[in-house]
């Protein structure tokens, strides 16, 4: 199953390991990653159409229960793009989320029914980020129930960091999820001028840390600029990756690590018995 795959990730993520005392082989040589998520896809036909038809694997956040929510989403699996769900949550200016809305004052009960439906509406997905959520991301306990229907099912979670003061990665790290935290947004300011500016800091990120998590919208400017800039990747070392194939790659990672880190306490063991040994005799 994938989370059981993807937990180790989640698992190695708390220990703390000396990198620079493992050998060359302890590291994957992977590549510069960018991982590409397009939300509040469902609304409109051809804007869906469009993204799914985006080169490489672009991730598609999807919104319940709008009209071409199931076509769309049956559309981006036939060509083996991640669909996740974009679960709308109560945000601070109290804005309309749509239905299928998770709220404060939901109950456990009424939170995870309401999740689930939204869940049951995709079949397939991977995992699911927040619509919106200012407010209820802030809070532990929704967002640990939330965790838990995660956990039931499967799936990653990506927090789309609508506030500063976001619970939802800890929530997912406390409940054993596997999870992303984006970086980037590409189009909160909605002109081509802005998102070369995004997609070009997106890029530096990865070249600088390794991998970018970047989200954007189905406006006409962003899919314009996506459709000519995700081809030029390549060739400036970047690798598009779909968000359960990032999470994939770091559980194997880290993996390799801990294999190394554990081989390279054994063998300093190993050194100290024989030089303990030799001491002894000497005596």
């Amino acid at each position: 199953m994938l989370r059981g795959t993807l937990l180790v990730f989640l698992i190695l993520c708390t220990v703390s390991l000396n990198v620079q005392a493992l050998p060359a082989q302890a590291e994957l040589d992977l590549p510069p990653r960018l991982v590409i998520i397009i939300d509040d896809v469902g609304q409109s036909l051809p804007a869906g159409q469009r993204v799914v038809d985006l080169p490489g694997p672009i991730t598609c956040a999807i919104l319940p229960w709008t009209p071409h929510a199931q076509t769309l989403s049956q559309a981006a699996q036939a060509v083996n793009k991640d669909v996740i769900l974009h679960a709308p949550m109560a945000n601070i200016s109290d804005l309309p989320i749509g239905p299928g809305g998770l709220y404060p004052h939901q109950s456990q009960a009424e939170l995870q029914q309401a999740l689930k439906a939204n869940l049951d509406s995709l079949p397939g997905v991977l995992g699911l980020n927040n619509h919106m959520g200012s407010l209820l991301t802030q809070l532990a306990e929704p967002m640990s129930w939330v965790m838990q229907v995660a956990a039931q099912r499967d799936l990653f979670f990506i927090d789309s960091r609508t506030s500063a003061q976001s619970q939802a990665a800890r929530a997912a790290q406390q409940q054993g999820i596997p999870f992303l935290v984006r970086d980037i947004f590409l189009d909160h300011e909605i002109t081509e001028a802005f998102v070369d500016q995004q997609f070009k800091r997106a890029v530096e990120l990865a070249q600088r840390r390794g991998h970018a998590i970047v989200i954007g919208h189905p406006y006409p400017v962003t899919l314009d600029y996506l459709q000519q800039a995700l081809p030029t990747l390549d060739e400036q070392g970047i690798q598009l990756v779909a968000a359960s194939a990032f999470l994939m790659q770091e559980a194997d990672r880290l993996r390799l690590q801990a294999y190394w880190q554990a081989q390279t306490l054994e063998d300093d063991r190993s050194t100290l018995l024989s030089e303990a040994r030799s001491k002894e005799a000497f005596r």
